[in-house]
């Protein structure tokens, strides 16, 4: 491995020079010092340090697990870790750097543990444990996002940090970070050869004597540890942890070299090094609209192809094979269509008279239009997101987990930044694109005949993707982070008749287009075979089916901007009433998501008076905890009664 080491070496040291001598001259000599002293020699520390720890985290839990897509971002330790550092500035008056990185060391090792919980609970399994990983990540996201945004008193600065920013303004953190940073990468290197013996399978470390339960507890605890004070010294920094040990495999069968696990680590400490100092670099070098743009947000932008070349490989497509492909609830009731349709109406008609503002009260109409959007808004997702777990025949399919409300909000961002002042008719195209963009994607993954949790995330990377370019594109191009936030984590604030109209009559009409093809929409989840034995021509549906969800997400998100999880939510919330037939089940799931996204916005109206919480960011809240729910005893329902379907 000596080879492979030298060369990862130089290519770390070209990359450290190209850093420095590309930097901008000043014209006094003087000046020029001290900003080598105090911003860029930190700067290129801090990005080697961050890389390292990064991927040093990654090797442990890649090996320790056996599981290759693992890693701080995709088991939601970053995420974790995030929460905890926001929550340490929120809730300690002036919490030094030490505080953040003990607070960011609780979060993600709090949430690394109910996700290694949740894992075995489920039955392990690569793929499973990842969307655990992920949509717990998500959740710690979204409360997150409440923090930052109504305590941006207590968390200044933390905003741009949270996307990753390795630009350094002084020696001081970089001089703090050090200390740690090289007592557990040398912890690591002494533990080393454990570590290897996992490479063996947990029967041959067993049968040397090895405790194979409290090592990897150790190197689990390590690994947290590590992403910890890498995020709480730069935000987040996504998928360097995973991609750093592939390529340092990937490398070294290019030297024709042994994979030991001592040169595999010391070269993925050399590339994600490399890494981080190459995005720090681009965000340098490329400036959007004047400013300069957070160091994770190339690492991202880079990390979420490189997941998906992952996932499609072959030991994405070897793991998919072994995969269970049901996952769902069994039904708590089982009610007639008629009665539970009946139910679901009084509880609509119930739910807008408890939020509907008496007539004489102060800005009565303001709230009205926002109830009414609302629940056109999650009527509309809720149906378009039943349509998609029947036509992907995939009960993790919806407009977000799927990524066709992010890729959506990506393209009215784009339009927004070009043209601030587009018009709602505009705003509705430009969302039009994005999501038909993203379902003749995820027409392709079908085709490829994914597994469930291929497709999940297949899905939710494409909204990791897209979600860190519209971050990029509307911090940059409004005037405050505030209001960004607010957009982006989906609120009702902005309802007017303007908007309220349009999304109404769309509702409208893709209901009445859908009515035809009630009865086909019976027999699509049945497979491919059956529906061609009786003649139907599922192609022409599929397109036009597809075509209907696009466009009812894409007037919801124009509307109300990007909310999670009720195209999730609402249909197996309907489902769970014990409806199949889509006669029945499309009408439950529309006011189940009315109802759902009408209190969302009430409760969020309501718990921090004159501020309030964004419905989007209630609902994903629920919503993340819910997807777990569904992991959780759909897998294992699997795991103990496998004849069951």
């Amino acid at each position: 491995m000596v080879k492979l080491t030298l060369s990862t070496l130089l290519a770390l040291v070209a990359g450290i020079a190209g850093y420095l001598l590309t930097i901008d001259d000043v014209a006094d000599a003087q000046l020029q010092m001290v900003m080598m002293q105090a911003v860029w020699l930190p700067t290129v520390g801090m990005a080697i340090m961050v890389g390292m720890l990064l991927s040093s985290s990654g090797v442990l839990i890649q090996t320790s697990l056996d599981n290759d897509f693992a890693s701080p971002s995709t088991l939601g330790v970053a995420s974790g870790a995030l929460l905890g550092a926001v929550l340490s500035r929120v809730f300690i008056a002036d919490a030094d750097l030490m505080t953040v990185w003990a607070a960011a060391c609780l979060g993600g090792a709090v949430l690394a543990l109910i996700v290694l919980l949740v894992s075995r609970l489920i039955g392990g399994g690569q793929l499973p444990i990842v969307l655990v990983g992920m949509a717990l990540g998500l959740g710690a996201g979204a409360i997150a996002s409440v923090f930052l945004l109504y305590f941006e008193h207590e968390t200044d600065g933390l905003f741009l940090w949270g996307s990753g920013q390795v630009l350094q303004s002084s020696a001081q953190p970089f001089e703090a970070m050090v200390i740690p940073s090289v007592i557990m990468l040398l912890v690591t290197s002494v533990l080393l050869p454990k570590l290897s013996l996992f490479q063996l399978g947990e029967v041959h470390a067993q049968s040397l004597g090895m405790a194979v339960g409290r090592w990897r507890w150790l190197f689990l605890a390590l690994a947290v540890g590590q992403a910890a004070l890498a995020t709480a010294m730069a935000g987040m920094i996504g998928f360097i942890g995973l991609m750093a040990p592939h390529l340092a495999r990937y490398l070294s069968v290019s030297f024709r070299q042994g994979r030991s696990i001592s040169g595999i680590w010391l070269a993925s400490l050399l590339v994600g090094a490399l890494l981080v100092v190459m995005a720090e670099w681009s965000s340098r070098s490329l400036l959007f609209l004047g400013y300069r743009l957070p160091t994770g947000a190339f690492a991202a932008l880079l990390g979420a192809p490189f997941f998906l070349i992952l996932l499609f490989g072959r030991s994405g497509q070897a793991l998919a094979a072994t995969e269970q492909q049901v996952i769902g609830l069994r039904p708590l009731i089982r009610l007639k269509p008629v009665w539970a349709l009946t139910w679901l109406s009084l509880l609509l008609v119930a739910t807008i008279w408890f939020w509907h503002p008496p007539a004489q009260s102060i800005g009565a109409q303001w709230v009205s239009n926002r109830l009414w959007l609302a629940g056109l808004a999650g009527f509309a997702l809720a149906f378009g997101g039943t349509l998609l777990q029947t036509l992907f025949r995939n009960p993790l399919a919806s407009p977000d987990i799927s990524g066709v409300s992010t890729s959506a909000v990506l393209l009215i961002a784009c339009l927004l930044v070009v043209f601030p002042g587009a018009g709602q008719i505009w705003l509705t195209v430009a969302g039009l694109v994005g999501a038909l963009l993203v379902t003749l994607l995820l027409s392709w993954g079908i085709k490829r005949k994914l597994s469930v949790s291929q497709l999940a995330l297949f899905g939710i990377v494409i909204s990791a993707f897209t979600g860190t370019a519209t971050h990029i594109l509307l911090t940059f191009g409004s005037t405050t982070s505030s209001v960004t936030l607010m957009w982006l984590s989906g609120s009702t604030y902005g309802a007017s008749l303007e908007n309220i109209e349009p999304l109404a009559v769309a509702c409208v009409l893709m209901l009445a287009l859908s009515i035809p093809m009630l009865r086909r929409l019976d027999i699509l989840p049945l497979g491919e075979v059956i529906p061609q034995v009786l003649g139907i021509a599922l192609k022409p549906y599929r397109l036009l089916l597809l075509f209907i969800a696009a466009v009812l997400t894409a007037m919801a998100i124009s509307s109300v901007g990007a909310i999670s999880f009720v195209g999730l939510l609402a249909p197996h919330c309907a489902r769970l009433l014990g409806l199949y037939r889509h006669n029945s089940l499309l009408p439950a799931a529309g006011m189940t998501g009315a109802i759902l996204l009408i209190w969302a916005d009430g409760i969020g109206r309501s718990l921090m008076p004159p501020s309030e919480i964004a419905a989007g960011l209630v609902v994903s809240i629920l919503g993340s905890v819910y997807f777990l729910l569904l992991l959780l005893i759909g897998y294992r329902k699997q795991r103990f009664k496998p004849q069951e379907v």
